[in-house]
């Protein structure tokens, strides 16, 4: 064999090997939040003008704010789903989804979140997820939430701080049931940020 051919060989070995590897290497799962919102039938406008109330984004733990998707290992240790990220940033993410639950439970509100004052609010909201942890060895997701409810006008007045913890169960071992559990636990944030808003002088 001369060697032409042994080159020849040698090429088309490693370009068998290269997309043997390729074949082998999983698709990464790209991974989104279920919507938080039900569809409704639009409602018939108010004969008043709404109220405002400035939604915050949500705080998010630090140790959340990256493209992989974490899970909570033990007390200590944080791991990664295999090959999963997330298709967008996770507290953009989850602060669209609490304001779609919210803006249902609060029906005669208008909720703003950027660029507010000129619409003379009411009311500002902040949600700030302290700890939100899914723990795979339980299938649960475990949250502490603090909900900062202040004038639009004297924001570090807070009219009524509230601080609540959240444990919802998983339905599976998978990140998609992570991220289920994710939903779930805004749209029980936005329950009961209502419930706060509604009880506001």
């Amino acid at each position: 064999m001369n060697a032409m051919n042994r080159w020849a060989m040698f090429a088309g070995c490693t370009a068998a090997m290269a997309l043997a590897g390729c074949a082998s290497t999983p698709a990464p799962v790209l991974l989104t939040l279920p919507p938080a919102a039900t569809q409704m039938a639009p409602r018939a406008a108010a004969a008043a003008a709404p109220r405002v109330l400035v939604v915050r984004r949500l705080d998010a733990p630090e140790y959340l704010l990256v493209r992989r998707v974490r899970y909570r290992a033990d007390d200590s240790t944080l791991a990664e789903w295999p090959d999963t990220y997330w298709a967008e940033r996770i507290e953009i993410g989850m602060s669209r989804e609490f304001a779609a639950a919210l803006r249902q439970r609060l029906p005669d509100w208008r909720l703003c979140e950027a660029n507010c004052a000129e619409q003379s609010p009411v009311l500002s909201l902040h949600v700030e997820l302290t700890r939100m942890d899914y723990v795979r060895s339980e299938r649960r997701l475990k949250a502490n939430v603090r909900l900062a409810l202040s004038d639009a006008g004297r924001p570090l007045r807070p009219v009524r701080p509230e601080e609540r913890s959240y444990a919802i169960d998983g339905d599976g071992d998978t990140p998609q049931s992570q991220a289920r559990a994710m939903t779930e636990l805004m749209r029980r944030v936005a329950a009961d940020a209502a419930l706060a808003v509604a009880a506001a002088p």
